[in-house]
């Protein structure tokens, strides 16, 4: 084979110019990228801005995404609570849980339930306890062990005598996964605070007293006094307002306690925290609910700004949210109470009751004649100005405080409080 001639070399490259000239930039690009290349790597790291490149960009997503996926949770929740408060609401199941899951105990009185979570066909409870090893649920019962101090049973459940003296006070605390969540007041150590972010922190304590206002007149709460602003329970039927020392004067020289009395207030100041101690510890039926971080407390449900409640030391991680929406009264109308308890003076059954005929827990749209009016002012003593409201750095944030410091739990705490062992 004879090598090609200049000529015949010279003809193919006035022929295939145009791609011969295509092919070496497409060289010289090729070299000028990799050279680039090289010195970005060692001046910045290309594993390193692609990481920060990909963050960037699931970030900037899942800010997108945030709103349109928080709405459709918050609708979800609602429809959640929407469901559990039709009708008599969740007390009567949830108690229906605590007394047959205390039964299912038999004679360990070192454990006991204090929380519910609430499903459509089953029912769940959590157990607490001074002892390391949870005992099994007894045979004949119909609760499964599911977890470490967790137990599941199918609802509804069948009735079981209550043995004990007191009662259960579940309260709707909020949803977690299509489940609705109470806690048993009557097992806590006396004084629950709620803090974080005020205007979640005010809406959930307004759902609280809500339920709270549901409850009185013989169905879990014999008195309920709420000694903080208007805002806090609104709309809630059968709660007596007064100021904070005439409600603590009301405490303590009442002679012979009658009922569980729930005191709600806002974070008081040392003197009133030790005070407020004291009271708890001499009155075994006295629950304090205070809006605020109070020092001492050992149940403290901490609220952020999207309305996530959780309390580590309770396993508690929930939404308060979807509560807070659907117990708030409209602005367009007048205060009155929720339409799961003004269903109790047509029939059914009123919440929180057990096994036996239904009463009205509040008046259909009137206060009870033997409370207060909440517009008339005390005559004897004026109300003092209310405390100066929590900074949002304080309330947020938990500092350190001095030990000296008056706590709101007492060492001389009431045997009869069972929660608090």
């Amino acid at each position: 084979m004879n090598a090609p001639s200049f000529s015949e070399l010279g003809r193919f490259l006035d022929t295939n110019r145009q791609t011969l000239l295509t092919v070496l930039t497409a060289l010289e690009l090729l070299i000028l990228l990799v050279v680039v290349l090289r010195w970005f790597d060692r001046r910045y790291g290309l594993r390193g801005t692609g990481r920060r490149l990909r963050h960037g960009v699931v970030g900037a997503a899942r800010d997108l995404a945030t709103p349109i996926v928080g709405f459709i949770r918050l609708r979800r929740g609602m429809r959640v609570v929407a469901e559990c408060f039709a009708g008599p609401g969740p007390v009567p199941a949830a108690r229906a849980g605590i007394v047959s899951a205390r039964s299912a105990l038999a004679d360990r009185e070192d454990f006991w339930p204090y929380l519910v979570l609430l499903g459509r066909a089953e029912l769940s409870v959590r157990l607490a306890g001074a002892a390391t090893d949870a005992p099994p649920p007894a045979a004949e019962s119909p609760w499964q062990v599911t977890g470490p101090r967790h137990w599941r049973a199918r609802n509804p459940l069948p009735p079981v005598p209550w043995p004990g003296t007191d009662d259960p006070l579940p309260i709707a605390v909020g949803v977690q996964t299509r489940r609705m969540v109470l806690l048993d007041l009557a097992r806590c150590p006396g004084v629950v605070s709620v803090h974080g972010a005020p205007t979640p922190v005010q809406r959930l304590v307004s759902a609280l007293v809500v339920q709270l206002a549901a409850l009185t007149g013989g169905h879990g709460v014999h008195r309920l006094i709420v000694a903080a602003e208007p805002g806090y329970g609104l709309g809630a039927d059968g709660a007596e307002r007064m100021p904070l020392s005439e409600a603590l004067t009301a405490l303590a020289t009442r002679l012979a306690p009658n009922g569980r009395t729930v005191l709600v207030c806002q974070r008081p100041d040392p003197q009133t925290t030790a005070r407020l101690a004291r009271l708890v510890a001499d009155d075994s039926g006295l629950l304090v609910l205070v809006a605020g971080y109070l020092p001492g407390s050992r149940w403290r449900l901490r609220v952020d700004l999207a309305g996530r409640v959780t309390a580590p030391e309770l396993l508690l991680d929930v939404d308060s949210a979807p509560l807070a929406r659907c117990l708030r009264p409209s602005r367009r109308t007048a205060p009155t109470a929720p339409d799961w308890a003004e269903e109790e003076s047509s029939g059914s059954a009123a919440i929180g009751t057990s096994a036996g005929p239904a009463e009205p827990a509040v008046p259909d749209r009137a206060r009870p004649p033997d409370r207060p009016s909440p517009a008339t002012p005390p005559t004897a003593h004026p109300p003092p100005d209310p405390p100066a409201p929590p900074t949002a750095n304080d309330d947020l944030i938990e500092q350190a405080h001095d030990g000296q410091r008056p706590t709101a739990y007492s060492g001389t705490e009431s045997a009869g409080r069972t929660g608090g062992r």
